[in-house]
């Protein structure tokens, strides 16, 4: 088997989810106090998140009708782990999308925290919950991990060369930039097709704590990574 190692950017999750302050949740949601209203939390202008109600946007920036606020990246956060340098190390990305749709919107601005205008949108569809990137560091993984052995005697006869198995969930517990692209309901000739192109993982977000399940990828041509084009990316979301 073809052992390739990938520089990536990990992504971990601050402990609490945040929701809008106007909803009102399930009570078995909020048991375990880890899912609060966005106005008991310190959620610092700029800082890296994942999903919810409160974006923190460019002056000018029409927000999108169609799309839900996704993520920002602040990439003086980032980019300092960025091995491979092919990210801005300045200013923001900023990702809208509809997951039912597999379609998004990607910007960059070059611009500092402070020069950012907090917009607040309560919804309950997805993206409504929220939470803060709590650490970013560099790391690396191996396309030999999308393999496992069989467990049971009749997989054996689906085994490659090696007697080993592609695993369609291995991955999906990592939230990261850069790397191999993720998604349980593709095969692996769809996947290693991505691998050995000129797609990057511009953002994906796993089940570390950010999703409970499914797994939301953005990919972008290299090119247009390094020309700062965000035209072109495309937007998957993988669940079983």
């Amino acid at each position: 088997m073809k052992q390739e190692t990938f520089d990536i950017i990990e992504l971990r999750p601050a402990t609490k989810h945040y929701y809008g302050d106007s909803l009102k949740m399930p009570e078995i949601l909020l048991e375990d106090g880890l899912l609060v209203k966005a106005e008991t939390l310190d959620i610092p202008l700029g800082h890296s998140r994942y999903g919810g109600p409160i974006a923190d946007l460019p002056k000018d920036f029409q927000y999108p009708d169609d799309l839900r606020f996704a993520a920002q990246l602040d990439l003086k956060q980032i980019a300092p782990h960025d091995k491979l340098g092919l990210l801005p190390k300045t200013g923001h990305l900023f990702f809208f999308a509809d997951i039912m749709e597999d379609k998004g919107l990607v910007v960059y601005a070059d611009m500092d925290n402070s020069e950012l205008i907090r917009v607040v949108k309560d919804h309950e569809d997805n993206f409504f919950e929220g939470v803060l990137i709590k650490e970013a560091f560099a790391s690396t993984e191996k396309l030999s991990s999308r393999y496992r052995e069989p467990e049971y005697e009749d997989e054996e006869e689906y085994t490659n060369e090696d007697g080993l198995l592609w695993d369609y969930f291995e991955g999906s517990e990592t939230s990261k930039i850069f790397g191999i692209f993720t998604h349980c309901q593709y095969q692996e000739e769809n996947i290693l097709e991505v691998v050995n192109s000129d797609k990057i993982v511009l953002l994906q977000i796993g089940e570390n704590g950010f999703n409970d399940e499914g797994v939301f990828s953005v990919l972008i041509d290299k090119n247009d990574l390094k020309n700062l084009n965000f035209n072109n990316c495309e937007f998957h979301w993988g669940q079983s």
